[in-house]
C-alpha cells in the first residue's frame, strides 16, 4: 500500500498487567473455604460423640437403679428402658400400699395399757400380759414329767407363733416357763382358752 509503514503500528504488549487493586486468587479462596468445612465437620463429630457419651452414662445410671438388670451382663437399651418403666410402676404400687397402711394406723385408736390376767394358788400361778399385739405368759408349776411338753402342745393347738421362750427349774423343783406369742385376729378369745387349758394341766398333775 502506498504510504504504509510498519512503524506506524505500535508493537504488541507482551506482558498483561491487571488493573491496579484488582486481584483474583481462586486457589487461596478455595483453601479458605475447604478449611472452614473441615473445622465445621470436626465440631459436628465432637458434639455427636459427646452426646452419645452422655446418653451412655444415663443408661448406665438407669441400669444401676433397677435390681433385675444386675444379673444381665450387657442389656440392650430397649431392655433397660422397659425394665425401668416396670420398676417405677412397682414402686408406685408399693407407695400406695404403704400409704394405705399408714392411714389405717392413724385411724386406729391409741394403744391401750397392757391387759393383765392372773391365776394363782399355793403351788402354781399363770400370769398373762397382753400388749401391742403380743402376749406374754409366765407359768409356774411344780415340776413333773412331761409338763413342758403338755404346755407346748397347748400353744401349738391354738396356732400360736412363739417369739421367745425360756424354761428353768429351781432347787425346790418349781418349774418357771415364760413365753411370748403372737396370735391371729381372734386373739382375745384364744388367749383365754390357752390360759384355761394351761390351768387345767396344773389341776390334772
Amino acid at each position: 500500500m502506498k504510504g504504509y509503514k510498519d512503524s506506524v503500528i505500535p508493537p504488541l504488549i507482551s506482558d498483561f498487567t491487571p488493573l491496579q487493586g484488582f486481584c483474583i486468587s481462586e486457589k487461596g479462596s478455595g483453601s479458605k473455604k475447604s478449611g472452614i468445612n473441615e473445622s465445621s465437620a470436626t465440631d459436628t463429630i465432637l458434639k455427636e460423640r459427646g452426646r452419645r457419651e452422655k446418653m451412655s452414662d444415663k443408661y448406665s445410671v438407669l441400669r444401676s437403679m433397677v435390681p433385675n438388670l444386675f444379673t444381665i451382663s450387657k442389656p440392650t437399651r430397649e431392655k433397660i428402658v422397659h425394665d425401668t418403666v416396670n420398676y417405677i410402676k412397682c414402686l408406685e404400687e408399693e407407695i400406695k400400699r404403704l400409704e394405705g397402711i399408714k392411714k389405717l394406723q392413724v385411724q386406729e385408736p391409741k394403744a391401750a395399757k397392757p391387759v393383765l390376767s392372773r391365776f394363782a394358788n399355793q403351788k402354781s400361778s399363770v400370769d398373762v400380759t397382753v400388749s401391742s399385739g403380743a402376749t406374754f405368759f409366765a407359768i409356774r408349776f411344780p415340776f413333773k414329767p412331761d409338763i413342758i411338753t403338755k404346755i407346748v402342745k397347748v400353744f401349738d393347738k391354738h396356732h400360736a407363733e412363739v417369739l421367745v421362750a425360756t424354761v428353768s427349774v429351781d432347787e425346790q423343783q418349781l418349774l418357771t416357763f415364760t413365753v411370748t406369742i403372737v396370735l391371729g385376729s381372734e386373739g382375745g378369745n384364744t388367749i383365754q382358752k390357752i390360759k384355761e387349758e394351761i390351768v387345767a394341766l396344773e389341776v390334772v398333775f
